[in-house]
């Protein structure tokens, strides 16, 4: 399957999803906006269960070129697959955490097709295992969104030594106004919605 020129990250999101089927999950930044926080992002990300060798295959199957990134054991890195299709930068890993595959939550996208998305506790884990500054972020952000997931998060980065730089996150005034302003337009449709039913 050849790939037109240009393409968006959802229609990229669905040609991986179609390669990967029940064996992947969507992570990342696009995932952090189904659970509830949408910031804005350029690349695709999967978790897969099986081998990357048979993700290569599967992709090369459908017309999808990537090639195997292989990473620094010694310095927590991992193996991966990355590649570009219709413009957009994609990458393929392995289950960097403990993933409860049965809990993916499917996601309906525009074109009424259901894409699998990482569950919210595994994707707090894998943002938290990754703990780079964007990803802290978005812990933050998402456990703002999900108070009932914050003792958990908080304990899962204290076992990986960044507790304090979550809790920084946690304090900063713009997520929190964010997720305020938020709050005021979810609640401002909702009273639209109500007040043209009782017309």
């Amino acid at each position: 399957m050849k790939a037109p020129p240009s393409l968006g990250l959802e229609r990229v999101a669905l040609l991986l999803a179609e390669a990967l089927g029940e064996d992947g999950v969507l992570v990342g930044g696009m995932a952090v906006g189904a659970h509830g926080y949408v910031r804005a992002t350029d690349d695709v990300d999967f978790v897969a269960r099986v081998p990357l060798t048979q993700v290569r295959q599967r992709l090369h199957t459908l017309g999808i070129r990537a090639t195997v990134h292989r990473g620094n054991v010694l310095e927590g890195d991992f193996d991966c697959l990355k590649g570009t299709l219709g413009g957009v930068r994609f990458e393929v890993m392995p289950p960097l955490v403990a993933l409860e595959w049965d809990r993916a939550i499917a996601v309906l996208m525009t074109d009424k097709r259901r894409l699998r998305v990482v569950d919210l506790d595994g994707l707090i884990r894998l943002k938290l295992r990754a703990h780079g500054p964007r990803d802290l972020m978005d812990v933050a952000a998402l456990t703002i969104r999900h108070p009932e997931r914050l003792a958990s998060a908080r304990e899962v980065a204290r076992s990986y030594g960044v507790l304090e730089r979550l809790d920084h996150w946690l304090a900063d005034p713009r997520l929190r106004a964010e997720h305020r302003e938020k709050g005021k337009r979810e609640k401002a449709r909702k009273g639209r919605r109500t007040s043209g039913r009782k017309r």
